[in-house]
């Protein structure tokens, strides 16, 4: 990590995004020129730029929410003195490359005599550091220069250099790329051409991270002032995409390895004070116009509304952590590439079916009578199929059989869970469900059911069926035999966040009105009990009494046994609702931020109140994704609750 004092910023330029006012007093700078002529990219000019003249109070606001700690800025001189010379403006006044190939000795060596040195084109000459930094620290101009350029300069005296020499808090040096440089055969220093392929951002600068070690190490090395990285960024293509956002993570990649550089000359003795990023908000580039994005808020020109793009959260928290969260300070960095799988679900319409899963929930379901939401499912019967990026358009079981190191290789022939959202608009048939022994010998192989269920709505005095009040098995087949439903069936008052346990051989049923997920193996294998006499299609429903018989637990778990009391004021963490050999399931209620750590071989996340953001992607009630293995960090932010599940 860096020093404690050090210095985290951003870095701007005035004529790039003020814009002007044709009241605002400024004079013309060359610049304007240079647009006037039709010579920027597009005809552009700045006249209006980030409109930061106007806009700047918002765009502080920006930096402050954004947990930005200081500011270098310019300022205008034609604002300020609009004739060049003379008056002073009030208005304007209120308003206010290189590094070695290998780590060599001879190559390092090889490098700085290019760093400092005289090797580039006349064109290219005003570009060297020494020729700029050596008069201002050391108090005279590199002989070398003096003699290759000597036909171009003025004559340079005594009064000059004690002028120029001055005594100086700090260097201020800004850095983007560099090239490779070793020993040549001759003994003399010569550029390694770039392999193809070489990554480039989008205005075709390379990307270059050691030159933010290299150049830093050396400046210091060389004249042992305190040293501040005033400009360092990258232009990207960013877009902004359908949610809203602007997902650049080509540039927090690109800073997380230059500053990892930056830390790790620090961390070998450099004195690095502070570091300015380039820039805060998308500008006018120069001669490229508005053709470049170096921005970390993205800036529609057109209406001049700003928006956040995730590097400017991911710099909020470096800055935070004083650079903890690096990749070199990570060592579980690499997970974070790891793509979120965002399901698509299947809908299945139900004689007990309602339609608050479109009307509650924003589901476009198939019709009225949508009673189940399959939000995770690899079951034959309704197989998932991942919405987008790398695997899209395949199907949840596909993917654990073509891709099982996302579930962390667990074993089994199938995924082992399936989740629901049920809205029972009328009562469930009484049911139950077999174990996996007798759902193996008697389903053709299936699984059998354990579930639980988390109440998301009931009504006032709601009930659910759980159990049943046979002593023996006797009765048992009595009660069912006789149709004695009043006497065998057991209901349990229920409310909204209460949590039940429905294991194999456990008599139970959805009342009317309630809304539940469901967690369950992966199976479909229901066992109707009784059906209250309804028709579908004109006829009565499949019974199977004789197998309900036979699984039916007797005499049945205690009520205290099968709801699970889980009233917890606790935000921000995962709250266990329960833990058995099928799967473990969390509650979370997300008010503000909270980290999570995907240490599972996979976990189910369902969206039931609520919205938020996931690593800055936008989450809301009924959405529902997998973190797969070795995820590593996920980062929940906003105001939401979330059932979270996993394999035992």
């Amino acid at each position: 990590m860096f020093r404690d004092d050090f210095v985290w910023g951003v870095a701007s330029s005035a004529y790039q995004i003020e814009g002007r006012d044709p009241q605002d007093g400024a004079g013309k700078c060359i610049w304007d020129t240079f647009a006037e002529e039709g010579r920027v990219y597009g005809h552009q000019n700045a006249d209006v730029a980030c409109d930061h003249i106007h806009r700047y109070k918002e765009d502080f606001a920006m930096m402050r929410l954004l947990g930005i700690k200081a500011y270098r800025f310019s300022l205008s001189w034609a604002r300020l003195m609009p004739e060049g010379t003379g008056a002073v403006n009030e208005k304007a006044v209120a308003l206010y490359r290189d590094y070695p190939y290998t780590d060599k000795p001879e190559d390092v060596e090889a490098a700085k005599s290019i760093y400092f040195g005289f090797d580039q084109p006349i064109e290219n000459w005003t570009w060297n550091v020494a020729w700029f930094a050596a008069p201002v620290f050391l108090g005279t101009y590199p002989a070398e220069g003096l003699e290759k350029y000597r036909a171009y300069l003025p004559e340079i005296t005594e009064a000059d250099m004690e002028l120029i020499h001055q005594p100086i808090d700090f260097m201020g040096q800004n850095i983007y790329n560099g090239y490779y440089i070793r020993r040549g055969a001759d003994g003399r220093p010569e550029y390694v051409d770039r392999p193809a392929g070489f990554p480039k951002t989008a205005a075709n600068w390379p990307v270059t991270p050691e030159c933010l070690y290299w150049g830093p190490k050396f400046l210091y090395e060389r004249y042992h002032m305190p040293l501040y990285i005033t400009e360092n960024g990258m232009s990207c293509h960013d877009i902004v995409s359908a949610d809203g956002q602007v997902h650049d993570s080509n540039r927090i990649e690109f800073l997380d390895r230059y500053l990892s550089q930056l830390q790790k000359a620090g961390d070998e003795g450099a004195d690095i004070r502070g570091y300015f990023l380039w820039t805060f908000l998308d500008n006018f580039e120069w001669d490229k116009g508005y053709n470049e994005r170096f921005g970390i808020v993205y800036v529609d020109f057109a209406t001049q509304k700003r928006t956040a793009k995730d590097s400017a959260y991911w710099y909020q928290r470096v800055i935070e952590t004083n650079g903890g969260i690096l990749s070199m300070n990570d060592t579980n960095a690499a997970n974070a590439a790891k793509e979120i799988l965002w399901m698509k679900p299947v809908f299945k319409q139900m004689i007990w079916g309602g339609n608050k899963l479109g009307s509650k929930w924003g589901y476009e379901i198939p019709g009225e009578n949508t009673g189940e939401c399959w939000a995770v499912s690899a079951h034959p019967n309704g197989d998932c199929t991942i919405k987008e990026g790398t695997f899209a358009g395949k199907t949840l079981s596909q993917l654990w059989s073509e891709e099982p190191q996302l579930f962390g290789n667990a074993a089994g022939d199938r995924f082992p869970l399936l989740i629901k959202i049920i809205d029972a608009n009328d009562d469930l048939s009484i049911q139950v469900h077999p174990d996996d022994t007798y759902a193996g010998k008697n389903e053709n192989g299936s699984f059998g059911k354990t579930e639980c269920w988390y109440i998301l709505d009931a009504p006032e005095g709601a009930t659910l069926v759980i159990g049943h009040n046979a002593k023996d098995r006797a009765e048992l087949e009595d009660m069912i035999g006789s149709g004695r439903w009043e006497d065998f069936l057991r209901e349990v008052p229920v409310k909204k966040g209460d949590f039940i346990q429905i294991d194999p051989g456990t008599v139970h049923a959805i009342k009317g009105g309630i809304e539940i997920l469901e967690t369950q193996q992966n199976s479909d294998i229901t066992y109707r009990v009784y059906d209250y006499g309804r028709l579908q299609d004109g006829k009565p429903r499949e019974l199977h009494i004789e197998k309900s018989i036979d699984v039916i637990t007797v005499p049945a778990k205690s009520v205290k046994e099968s709801v699970i009391n889980i009233a917890t004021d606790a935000k921000n963490t995962m709250n266990e609702l329960i833990s058995c050999n099928y799967y473990r399931v969390w509650k979370l209620d997300v008010d503000g931020s909270m980290e999570i750590s995907q240490e599972y071989p996979f976990l189910i996340m369902s969206v039931v109140e609520g919205d938020g953001l996931i690593n800055g992607q936008l989450i809301k009630k009924g959405d529902h994704f997998i973190l797969p293995n070795g995820f590593g960090k996920a980062q929940l932010q906003g105001k939401m609750a979330l059932i979270a599940s996993t394999i035992a």
